[in-house]
Formats: C-alpha cells, sequence, structure tokens
C-alpha cells in the first residue's frame, strides 16, 4: 500500500480558497448595493408618480370659481390614480403600488380670507367701492352742520311726536283739527296751509298703502332711524382706518356685496369680473342679503330694506332741509300746528315750532323715501347727496349692501360667504396628501395651493 505523504501541499489551494472567500464577500456586497439601488429607484419612481400625480389633482382647481371670487380649490370625489400608474410605466415599472389619499385640506372660511385679500391686491385700484363711504361721510357732516338730528332728537322727547303721529295718520282732516283749536285759529285765513296739511297726510297714507315694501314705519318713532344712523358713522371710521385689519375689512365687505348674487340686481349686474349669477346657480337668490343679515330669504331681503328706507329717509330730509320754499313751507305749517297742539292740550304742551317743521320734514321724507327705493328695486341710482343741483352722490342697491356689510363683523361675512360657495360649488379643498406602499414602506407626498400657505 503506497503511502501519502500527508506534508505535501501546494500554495495553489489556499489562494484558490481564499479568493472564493473574498469574492463570495465582495458579490454579496454587490448583489446587496445592486438591490438597495434598485429599490432606491423605484422609490424615486413612486415618488415622482406621487408628485406628478398631486400636481395633476391642484391643477385640476375649479375654474369659474377661480374666474369670478379668485379662489383656488378642487373637489375631491374620488381620486383617479391613472396619472400615477402611467407614470411609473414610463420609467419601466409596474404599477405595483397602491394610491391612496391619506388625508385633505378643507377650504375654510380663514383662506377665503386670504383668497379675498390677493383678489383685491392687483383688483382693487379699478374696483374699489372707498368713494360711496366718502361720499356718505360728507352727507353726515352736512348733518351735523344743518342740526338736523338734534332737532329730530328734540322731537322725539316731546309731546309733540304723538301729536304729529295723530294728526298725519289720523282720520280727521286738518279743518277739523284746526276747528279744535277754538279762537286761536281760523280756517279762512289759513286755508293753503290747511291745504298742505291734508296732502302731506294723502301722500303718507297713498305711499304706505301703495308701494306695498313689506316695510312698518312708526311715524311717532324715530328710535330705528336714529339708530340706524349711529351704525353707520361707524362705515366712516373703517374707511379712514389705514391699518391691515381695517383694509382687509373694506376687502371683504365691498367683496361679499358685489360678488354675489342679490334681490334686487341693478341694471347690467354681474360680478365684479362680469359673469352673470344665472351661469353660476341658475335661479335668482337673495346671497348678498343672506351674508349681510344671517337671515335667510324673505326676512334678510326685509332686514335690508328697512335700513335701505332709512338711509333714504335722512337723505331727503336733508335734501328738502337744503330747499329754501320748502323749509319755509314746513315753518308755517309748524306755527300752526304748534297752535293746534297748545290749543288741543288745554296749554299744557307748548313745542318749538321749528321742532315740529323737523317732524313734518320726516314725514315727508318717508313719501320720497318710499318713492326712492322702488327706484333701487328697479336697478336704478338714487341721489344720496346733492349741492346746488349738483347729484354728487348716487347710490345703487349695490352700493347700500357695501354700507351695510361694512357694519357686519368680518367673521360673519366670511362664514356665510363660505357657506354660499359651499351650496354652490360643493366641498371645497385646498391641499392633500397622497400615500402609496412598496415593499413594506410607504411613500407619501403632500402639497397645497401656495395662497394659503
Amino acid at each position: 500500500m503506497k503511502k501519502v505523504n500527508k506534508q505535501h501541499r501546494t500554495k495553489h489551494g489556499a489562494s484558490s480558497l481564499f479568493l472564493a472567500l473574498i469574492m463570495s464577500a465582495l458579490i454579496l456586497v454587490e448583489c446587496t448595493f445592486v438591490a438597495f439601488v434598485w429599490n432606491l429607484d423605484y422609490a424615486l419612481s413612486v415618488n415622482t408618480a406621487l408628485k406628478t400625480q398631486i400636481d395633476t389633482i391642484l391643477s385640476d382647481y375649479n375654474r369659474q370659481l377661480f374666474d369670478v371670487y379668485g379662489i383656488y380649490a378642487f373637489s375631491l370625489d374620488e381620486v383617479d390614480d391613472t396619472c400615477f400608474n402611467r407614470a411609473l410605466e414610463i420609467n419601466g415599472l409596474d404599477a405595483g403600488s397602491v394610491l391612496y389619499v391619506s388625508s385633505s385640506y378643507r377650504f375654510t372660511a380663514e383662506d377665503l380670507r386670504t383668497a379675498i385679500n390677493s383678489y383685491y391686491w392687483y383688483r382693487g385700484t379699478g374696483i374699489s367701492a372707498k368713494t360711496v363711504v366718502e361720499g356718505y361721510a360728507e352727507f353726515l357732516l352736512e348733518l351735523d352742520d344743518k342740526g338736523i338730528m338734534q332737532k329730530v332728537g328734540q322731537f322725539m322727547r316731546s309731546p309733540a311726536a304723538g301729536y304729529l303721529s295723530q294728526i298725519i295718520k289720523g282720520s280727521e282732516s286738518a279743518e277739523e283739527w284746526i276747528g279744535k283749536a277754538d279762537d286761536l285759529l281760523n280756517i279762512d285765513d289759513i286755508i293753503e296751509e290747511a291745504a298742505d296739511i291734508d296732502s302731506i297726510r294723502s301722500d303718507y297714507k297713498d305711499v304706505i298703502k301703495d308701494f306695498e315694501l313689506d316695510i312698518d314705519l312708526d311715524v311717532a318713532d324715530w328710535d330705528a332711524l336714529l339708530n340706524t344712523m349711529s351704525m353707520l358713522e361707524k362705515t366712516v371710521d373703517i374707511v379712514s382706518d389705514k391699518s391691515d385689519p381695517a383694509l382687509s375689512k373694506i376687502n371683504i365687505s365691498h367683496y361679499c356685496s358685489h360678488n354675489f348674487d342679490c334681490w334686487f340686481p341693478p341694471d347690467g349686474d354681474a360680478s365684479i369680473t362680469g359673469t352673470e349669477f344665472k351661469a353660476i346657480h341658475g335661479n335668482k337668490q337673495s346671497d348678498s342679503e343672506y351674508i349681510i343679515t344671517g337671515l335667510e330669504g324673505v326676512a334678510g331681503r326685509v332686514k335690508i330694506e328697512f335700513l335701505t328706507v332709512q338711509v333714504l329717509i335722512v337723505s331727503n330730509m336733508l335734501k328738502d332741509y337744503a330747499d329754501e320754499k320748502f323749509r319755509n313751507t314746513m315753518e308755517v305749517l309748524g306755527e300752526i300746528i304748534s297752535a293746534i297742539i297748545l290749543a288741543v292740550s288745554e296749554g299744557t304742551v307748548n313745542i318749538d315750532p321749528r321742532l315740529i317743521a323737523a317732524g313734518l320734514t320726516y314725514y315727508c321724507a318717508i313719501v320720497q323715501s318710499m318713492k326712492d327705493f322702488l327706484t333701487v328695486t328697479k336697478g336704478k341710482r338714487v341721489v344720496i347727496f346733492g349741492y346746488e343741483d349738483v347729484n354728487m352722490v348716487t347710490y345703487s342697491y349695490r352700493d347700500f349692501l357695501y354700507l351695510f356689510s361694512l357694519l357686519t363683523p368680518a367673521d360673519e361675512l366670511l362664514e356665510r360667504s363660505h357657506e354660499i360657495l359651499t351650496r354652490d360649488y360643493g366641498k371645497l379643498y385646498k391641499g392633500i396628501s397622497l400615500e402609496a406602499d412598496f415593499r413594506g414602506e410607504t411613500y407619501s407626498v403632500e402639497k397645497s395651493y401656495r395662497m394659503y400657505e
């Protein structure tokens, strides 16, 4: 038997084994690296596909909503993953990942504030309505200079208000009232003035009866008129304030009064950009009235009607007071009615004729304001303030809405406007988060419109 020499070795075997160990480790590392790179490439492709898909969703914003209201927002009924899958296929990958929406971000009333300020940033110069309120400020100054509102307050506090109300609203003629004055007045001497009193009585009754405006005006109660004027004085402070909150309030008020449907649209009325409201929601809606008052339908319209008439009453009082002939007539009638009241009250009520003249001016202003309001409801403009036959300030129905919207808190305007937009366009979103799974890893992308960030 031949013996094997166990001590006989070559270095070639050891080298081969060493190289084999090295190569196996190297191959393992390389394969791991290749797998890592392949997974990374797929992950990048998934992220690219997610970004492409989310950009597609954001680019599908409502075009009319943006054109009319300056709002970037989209609806989210369901997400079509076609773009996501195509993006993967372009990179030579199978669409093996499932796409789903992890979260979405609703368009809120606060986002609407941001959109409105952005909307007016480049439109404000052309559509600013500051002149409406600035003209009204001149109107208030004239009221103060003439002392009209002071006389109104004095008249309200005196017994004359009740007596004058009975004379204007009652069934007895001027002649019958003059007869109650016994020997103080002679109807034959003041027959022309008696005819003027009966004319005021007749005009007032006719306008309340025939116009059917659903507005209840108590001629003996001026509290509503004074309260309205007190509220409207705040608009001057708002417009004169140059701070950012004040400018934002002006923008929001104009936006809500001019960019939503209303019940008495002016001639040629449309949104700020010229879009007809029937193209948005078909039938006429009282949207601006609801946004301002918080009352739906008829209730909101009646409140706006009432406020409008109150402004028109004071406006007409100022115009009538500026008419010297009219003012002299009222002063003469004031003296006659003061004598009637003195006689009827058996000498207990002696009223300054100038206060009664202010009261008579008020009743005449009611008649004219009703006619003016009817003009406004037909889409025309009415004169609010004039000087020497020059119409310095004229209002349309939209201008009244703007004036009243300045009296409404901005947060309320925004909430109700947001409600109207949701009614017309459905639930709106400003951003979205998308996710996709691959081999146990979750990839996500989140994005919204830069305007709201």
